[in-house]
């Protein structure tokens, strides 16, 4: 860039006690202050990097009013080409929206060689589409959420070079990394042609980012947010099973509040109370609309035959040596336990989680789903 004549500062953002650097409200003011303080205001921000830098950078940009370009170093998660951010904010991971960026490049040799973990939490990040898609169709039928056919097909072509032949993502195939990364990108590119998470972003989504702030609330490291989204899908899919498997819905008392001794600090407890509190009235109006028979042989009828079941996430996870299992993202069961039992708090939009505990399934079916599917 600068043999074509452009003038460069570069910003380095420093790591953590534990990872590399965060997306929260603190980070991004600091990158603010920092492009602030240039001796001249810069045309544009490139980010160089994945998840975290992208985002910060993404989210950055668009406070200062500037364009931003990124530079990909892995196939290791869908937000290159997507105009949200999933940041921190008061402690509560949530969805921001930004801009989306002027371009996004990739080197293929970069991509293909990156570290072997990245390009696997790429994978669970990717094969969440399955879930997400299920969530959304249940918002659609439920509440009329708009619902976009072509942002949900988006990457199925794609899909088969490297869900029909997982193991190719773990022998590192260019033609498996190169569609596991243009998935990525699509899938991205989905979420901004929607204007919302949802062609990519459901229940499965909400096990990574609570283990994430369970992490900051604790001062404890955690796995990539793709690692986490795979176990997510696995429980996930456990759940529609179950779920689908009834004749019938009977709506179960719906939880008063939040656990405010699981999320400790009043700051946080406020923030996640405020998420759960927005959707309780949402929840109420989903129980009656899925009681009526009619209305609940018809959500079974359109999902019926679209969700893989958990053994097959499972076995896909397994072959690309993604995270399958509780061993693999470095936490405790009964951390793990603590975080599919909270999940459903963070967010305002729901998801299979929270049908299943409007169903009564949950919390009774914790302990066996991961003991089946999880733990081993």
């Amino acid at each position: 860039m600068r043999q074509a004549g452009w003038t460069l500062s570069h910003l380095m953002l420093p790591d953590t006690t534990y990872s590399g650097p965060v997306c929260d409200d603190i980070t991004v003011a600091r990158l603010r202050s920092d492009v602030a303080a240039l001796s001249q205001r810069p045309d544009i921000i490139i980010a160089v990097g994945s998840g975290t830098i992208n985002d910060l950078a993404k989210w950055a940009a668009f406070e200062l009013g500037l364009p931003y370009a990124v530079v990909a170093t892995a196939a290791s998660m869908n937000g290159y080409s997507a105009a949200n951010v999933a940041p921190s904010i008061k402690g509560v991971k949530v969805l921001v929206r930004a801009a989306a960026p002027l371009a996004v490049f990739a080197e293929p040799r970069v991509i293909e060689n990156a570290p072997s973990q990245m390009t696997a939490a790429g994978f669970g990040d990717a094969i969440a589409k399955c879930m997400s898609r299920a969530d959304w169709l249940m918002n659609n039928h439920v509440f009329g959420e708009h619902f976009c056919p072509l942002c949900s097909r988006i990457i199925d072509d794609l899909e088969p070079f490297y869900l029909e032949h997982p193991h190719y993502i773990r022998e590192r195939k260019p033609a498996a990394i190169e569609a596991l990364f243009k998935g990525l990108f699509w899938s991205g590119v989905a979420m901004t042609m929607i204007g919302s998470s949802a062609p990519a972003s459901g229940g499965e989504h909400l096990l990574s980012h609570t283990l994430d702030m369970m992490a900051a609330r604790d001062n404890l490291p955690h796995d990539l947010h793709g690692r986490q989204v795979g176990i997510g899908t696995i429980f996930s899919a456990a759940l529609y099973e179950r779920l689908l498997a009834h004749d019938t819905f009977e709506p179960a008392p719906i939880q008063l509040d939040v656990d405010d001794e699981f999320w400790g600090s009043p700051p946080l407890r406020a923030a996640v109370r405020e998420q759960w509190l927005a959707k309780r009235g949402e929840l109420e109006r989903m129980g009656k609309i899925l009681q009526d028979t009619h209305n609940w042989s018809r959500l079974r009828g359109k999902l019926a035959g679209t969700l893989p079941t958990a053994s097959q996430v499972k076995s896909w996870l397994a072959e690309a040596r993604a995270a399958s299992a509780l061993g693999d993202i470095g936490c405790t069961s009964q951390r793990l336990r603590s975080a599919l039992l909270h999940m459903h708090e963070i967010r305002k939009r729901c998801t299979i989680v929270d049908v299943a505990w409007l169903a009564g399934l949950m919390p009774h079916i914790v302990d066996d789903i991961m003991e089946r599917w999880i733990v081993k």
